[in-house]
């Protein structure tokens, strides 16, 4: 658990974070990009390019340099292997230019928080979350109202799925998934004023519709997992607060264990006809099933930034399969180390791992990793866990209206 931390803001959400805010926000919009670049990857490459010099300075704990420098060296030989015997399954320069603006990306928004305290760092998620939440439901209204399309960006695919501006629906759902429960930290632990605490109810319940608008089962399903969680953090934090009877809590847990195990084949029939029920679901399936071919053509590295699956005209649309298909043994060895740290780093407050876990989660069946939300919020929650107090201190009273709001042991007040 943490201590009490004092968020009372010294200079507040300066203008140069709404460049982050702002890129983050609109990051769902990639049809307003030309090439690969758009307003989202403007604004956070500018604020990232401030910061970067200062990921190496000394004293500054790098999980995400142990990770990007080998995974890029592993990627980029996977890519001059594909281009040079596979040529139609790579994409090639505009591949790598991606994957590197993602390390450019998550290197330089951890170096610029952790050049704040934790009270800055919540509060640009917190502007994040409001920003992006007012912004999509102005454009989903505005989609209703005045036009589907937002100068010239799809606001809707195929009409019935809820694009916010993007190319496709998931696109959207990462961002939605991971803000939701950004807004489900601050409102479980974080004080602040009871007006505050509504609009992160508000701002929860937006992404929440916004999700179910996207009609992306694989978000759900992640968000669903993440629910459960988040409320078994709940119980048991409620349960040592209170400290309650420990048996009583005992046999809930060993209860809920044997309904699962007992109704595993009636969720398991649930969840086939929950996935049938996507244009995409079955189909998914016979993607996975190509896998072994990029292992043939090179086991090692991978074939890199590309389609490998359905021969080579498709991609995996699984973080993981595509990571085995892109970097091979090597790459999957890599992540593997890398997830283990980034769960390590987190696990100083279990509530900080439920935005990375829905995350990991959604990569089942989408590729996550390939999205600026995804490495945003991995280095938010990254920087925040390092600046959280170590050792836990009494709680802190009742902020006074209007005051900032404050980190403690018990959450919410």
């Amino acid at each position: 658990m943490m201590s009490s931390y004092n968020l009372r803001r010294r200079e507040g959400v300066g203008g140069f974070d709404l460049l982050l805010i702002v890129g983050l926000a609109m990051a769902p919009m990639t049809e307003l990009r030309i090439w690969k670049v758009g307003p989202a990857e403007l604004l956070c490459a500018v604020w990232c390019a401030r910061y970067l010099r200062y990921y190496f300075d000394g004293g500054v704990n790098r999980p995400l340099a142990a990770f990007w420098l080998p995974f890029y060296l592993t990627l980029t030989a996977g890519t001059l292997f594909c281009l040079q015997f596979y040529p139609s399954e790579s994409s090639g320069l505009g591949g790598l230019v991606t994957w590197f603006f993602m390390m450019f990306l998550s290197l330089g928004v951890y170096a610029g928080l952790m050049r704040r305290g934790a009270g800055d760092i919540l509060r640009i998620l917190e502007t994040t979350c409001f920003v992006a939440a007012v912004w999509y439901i102005f454009l989903l209204v505005y989609s209703r109202v005045v036009s589907p399309t937002f100068f010239g960006a799809r606001l809707w695919y195929a009409r019935v799925r809820f694009t916010g501006g993007g190319a496709n629906p998931h696109q959207m759902a990462i961002l939605a998934l991971g803000l939701m429960f950004v807004s489900f930290y601050f409102l479980v632990r974080v004080e602040m004023p009871r007006a505050r605490r509504a609009a992160h109810a508000v701002s929860a319940a937006a992404f929440f519709y916004i999700l179910f608008l996207t009609r992306s089962a694989t978000a759900w399903m992640a968000m669903l997992a993440c629910a459960a969680l988040g409320a078994a953090l709940l119980v048991v934090r409620g349960a040592k607060a209170a400290r309650a009877n420990r048996v009583a809590v005992a046999a809930a847990w060993t209860l809920g264990a044997l309904g699962f195990i007992l109704g595993f084949v009636w969720l398991f029939d649930r969840f086939m006809a929950w996935v049938s029920a996507d244009p995409n679901g079955m189909g998914r399936f016979e993607l996975f099933s190509y896998i072994v071919d990029p292992l043939r053509k090179n086991f090692l590295f991978g074939l890199g930034d590309g389609t490998h699956s359905n021969g080579g005209i498709s991609e995996f649309h699984n973080t993981y399969l595509e990571i085995i298909g892109m970097t091979g043994l090597v790459g999957v060895i890599i992540f593997a180390v890398f997830t283990v740290r980034i769960f390590l780093s987190l696990r100083r407050d279990p509530y900080l791992l439920l935005v990375p876990l829905a995350l990991y989660i959604y990569g089942l069946a989408g590729f996550g990793m390939r999205r600026l939300p995804y490495w945003a919020l991995t280095s938010f929650m990254l920087a925040l866990a390092q600046k959280l107090p170590r050792k836990e201190e009494s709680g802190p009273p009742a902020p006074a209206r209007g005051e900032a709001p404050r980190l403690g042991p018990g959450g919410a007040a």
